[in-house]
């Protein structure tokens, strides 16, 4: 991407994230998109005329998905399709010693009956210095249980 990573804005999923969404059919309408040819973010525009890049935008247009590129959505959009397919993600605040000079956070994944179906403390040694370091790894674990899921259906 032409776009240094500072510069790119972190109410969008990362762009791996985004390809790993297209592969399991994320098709949510979002302002965002990535071109595959230019390797460069851009805003949809409604008549699918042009495209906007990244840095000359001025205006927001409902979201169209072009056939060369694939959705960037944002966390809110990411974490909504995934509750509207019954799996609710959690990321929780780690700080247990009142003294502590670091805290971590880790995340869990439940059903809409409150069953828990993975947490990042139980099932590994993963531990996150930071919300969005967690955050990622929340999503590519939804990804992968959601994948998971449509192989056993």
């Amino acid at each position: 991407m032409n776009k240094e990573k500072e510069n790119y804005p972190d109410w969008l999923v990362p762009i791996d994230i985004a390809k790993e969404l297209k592969e399991i059919d994320f098709n949510e309408h979002c302002l965002f998109a990535f071109s595959t040819e230019k390797n460069d973010l851009y805003l949809i525009q409604k008549d699918k005329k042009d495209c906007v890049w990244y840095d000359d935008i001025s205006l927001l247009y409902e979201p169209v998905v072009p056939p060369d590129s694939f959705l960037v959505p944002a966390w809110t959009d990411v974490l909504a399709w995934f509750r509207k397919r019954g799996l609710y993600g959690f990321i929780t605040f780690d700080n247990t010693f009142p003294n502590s000079v670091s805290e971590t956070f880790s995340f869990e994944i439940r059903k809409i009956n409150r069953k828990l179906i993975y947490g990042s403390e139980e099932n590994s040694t993963d531990e996150f210095n930071c919300y969005e370091e967690a955050r990622e790894a929340l999503a590519f674990k939804l990804i992968e249980i959601y994948k998971t899921q449509i192989i056993t259906l």
